[in-house]
């Protein structure tokens, strides 16, 4: 059984045979304070979130069995992640390497749990000319970024697009596709962006209406990841990056800030260095991408040459390992078994 905090609201649904309860309400907005009542009605043993824990309310939940399957894109440990898991009593499950690391050298003991994908689905486009074609990318270098634009920093948009103006300077023949929010209050405005840099031709945005609606599907997502040479994930700061692990699955190579997660994610591509970054609402840093060397790595990729080939020949065997059936048999079930042993004791 599953709640919704956000997109449903006054009555559940059914999807795929599952219960999807309303999760949000006046005043809290994220949905903890109902959680309790979600549980007792329905006879649940446990509660796991899956969201930034730091925008929950702990009260409701102290007392509670949970435990939050959780981000971390901050080094060290974000401060407000601590408050609330040191109010709530919840037990911490990492989706990363290094989030389980931090949680670690700030006093925790988490169980890990990463993302899994569905390798069936996101896999080597057998239309990837047509896709080509439709996008208007045939005879060009694509490179693409899958991002959510609602902040103004931590995607990166703007270091990446500026490595990408530096690209298409050079070589004309480059193209880059953007899914995403052209804008929204308080994130980038990227059609500005592309208007300060001179590359309003050079970028290709996804229809916002169907973005906006949820009418782009899933299979369509992996028919755009198929159809890129290149595909970019140079954030501030990601608690797992799951794109970039969908791209590789299409067989894309990836460019990835060499930090955190980030790094754990690029199995196939190339990693770029930064400067940490102060985030004052975790008290603790990101890393800031190096223009620079976000251009570098395009430009090396943009040569398809014997570096580009191997690592793309990772990208799929990579990503194989995050296989969603593989993922439940050899972490969730013994997750799920410690979960048990820690609550009943």
């Amino acid at each position: 059984m599953l709640s919704a905090f956000h997109g449903l609201g006054g009555s559940p649904l059914a999807w795929n045979g599952i219960t999807v309860l309303p999760g949000a309400f006046p005043g809290d907005p994220y949905g903890a304070g109902i959680l309790p009542q979600h549980r007792a009605r329905h006879g649940a043993d446990l509660i796991i979130t899956l969201m930034d824990v730091w925008v929950l309310d702990p009260a409701p939940l102290k007392g509670q069995p949970l435990a939050c399957w959780m981000p971390s894109d901050s080094e060290p440990l974000s401060s407000v992640d601590r408050t609330f898991l040191d109010a709530s009593g919840a037990i911490p499950i990492a989706m990363s390497r290094s989030g389980e690391a931090r949680l670690k050298d700030a006093g925790y003991s988490p169980l890990y749990v990463p993302h899994g994908i569905d390798v069936q689905l996101f896999s080597p486009s057998p239309i990837r000319e047509e896709t080509r074609e439709i996008l208007e990318a045939t005879g060009k270098f694509t490179i693409g970024i899958n991002a959510n634009n609602k902040d103004s920093f931590r995607k990166g948009m703007y270091e990446q697009m500026a490595a990408f103006a530096r690209l298409h300077a050079a070589h004309p023949d480059t193209l880059l596709l953007i899914h995403g929010l052209v804008h929204e209050v308080g994130s980038v405005d990227l059609a500005q962006v592309t208007r300060n840099l001179g590359i309003q031709e050079a970028v290709k945005f996804c229809g916002q209406y169907e973005y906006l609606t949820g009418m782009i599907t899933s299979q369509q997502v992996a028919n755009w990841y198929g159809a890129l040479d290149l595909y970019s994930q140079a954030s501030f700061g990601e608690g797992f990056g799951i794109t970039a692990l969908e791209a590789q699955a299409c067989g894309v190579p990836v460019v990835t800030t060499d930090a955190g997660a980030m790094a754990e994610m690029c199995g196939g591509g190339w990693k770029v260095a930064g400067e940490k970054f102060w985030n004052p609402v975790h008290n603790a840093c990101w890393t800031r991408p190096s223009i620079a060397g976000i251009h570098r790595a395009y430009e090396q990729a943009y040569q398809r040459g014997k570096a580009y080939e191997a690592k793309k020949a990772k990208c799929v065997p990579f990503a194989a390992q995050y296989d969603a059936d593989r993922v439940l048999k050899e972490h969730w079930a013994p997750a799920l078994a410690e979960l048990e042993r820690r609550i009943t004791a």
